[in-house]
């Protein structure tokens, strides 16, 4: 009974098998605008770059390029536009401060049409440059963990500490641009001596915590709450290594769109690591199109520690 069984079992997946019919089709799906544009009232120019989207796995791709024939128009109140340049040294469209001012708690459109595409459509609201009591130490650290492994010698870390504005919503990245002068043992065989060598060592990009996460926050039950992260300020360097640093940081408060993109980008990688799990979509506030326009303020600090403040 357990032959017949198997055997019918067999001869219904072959049946069935030969059932199937593969049919190649390739979809036409026609590329959209892709725009990303950021305003920032510290900055003297709002920039705007504009490229097309291209489908994957198609028998005729789109090649990704940079849209240069397009009008690209920006409005404080949806009604009136005021055309932004193309520069096509940078390759991107552009308006200056003097000519379309860019104001906290304002909220801006922007729509770009270009032959070929539908129109893209997008609005953002600029946040405020709110007071954080911004504050950034450094601590000695031995025996702990960074992205599960074990820092088992003496070095440093470096702690934000900052306090919400109450009664909205805030959301804070932290960027560093960061000078730091090294020096190194270095043996010359020739006299027999240890030499000192002297170097700079300049980095820029997002801070990162003990997990090697980019410091990306929200305020979301922390509402004007005081808020710390704890970052590696550079933990493959041992205290020893380490004279004089100066760090500069750059603290952006931006909106909800800024925020949301960067988190996706960052769940995205994450799930880089598991090819079986489904992609991840980025975020994008861009309608009939993709991309992101987003908004910030931002505010420099500068720390400079001395080789005492460091043991």
């Amino acid at each position: 009974m357990k032959k017949i069984s198997f055997y019918f079992s067999l001869l219904l997946i072959i049946s069935l098998s030969s059932c199937i019919t593969y049919v190649e089709k390739d979809l036409d799906i026609k590329p959209k605008l892709v725009l990303c544009g950021y305003l920032v009232p510290q900055l003297d120019t709002t920039i705007v770059t504009l490229t097309n989207s291209a489908t994957l796995f198609s028998k005729k791709p789109h090649k990704i390029e940079v849209v240069d024939n397009a009008t690209v128009e920006i409005s404080e109140n949806n009604v009136q536009w005021v055309k932004m340049e193309f520069s096509w040294l940078y390759q991107h469209y552009f308006i200056t401060q003097s000519q379309f001012p860019i104001r906290e708690g304002k909220t801006y459109y922007i729509r770009a049409s270009a032959p070929g595409f539908e129109t893209v459509l997008a609005s953002c609201t600029v946040p405020f440059l709110r007071e954080t009591n911004f504050n950034f130490k450094i601590e000695e650290a031995i025996n702990d963990i960074h992205s599960g492994n074990l820092y088992s010698w003496l070095h440093y870390h470096g702690c934000l500490e900052w306090t919400d504005y109450p009664g909205e919503e805030n959301y804070y990245m932290f960027c560093h641009n960061s000078l730091e002068m090294m020096f190194s043992w270095n043996y010359d065989p020739e006299t027999d001596e240890f030499i000192i060598d002297t170097s700079y060592h300049y980095a820029r990009g997002f801070f990162h915590d003990m997990n090697y996460k980019p410091c990306i926050y929200s305020d979301k039950g922390q509402d004007g709450k005081k808020m710390s992260a704890t970052i590696s300020t550079n933990s493959a360097f041992t205290m020893n290594d380490i004279k004089d640093t100066i760090v500069n940081i750059r603290l952006l408060q931006t909106d909800k769109n800024c925020y949301l993109l960067e988190k996706s980008l960052i769940d995205s990688n994450d799930d880089m690591q598991f090819f079986l799990l489904e992609p991840m979509k980025i975020y994008s506030n861009i309608k009939n199109g993709y991309g992101i326009f987003g908004a910030f303020v931002m505010r420099d600090y500068v720390f400079e520690f001395e080789e005492e403040d460091l043991r």
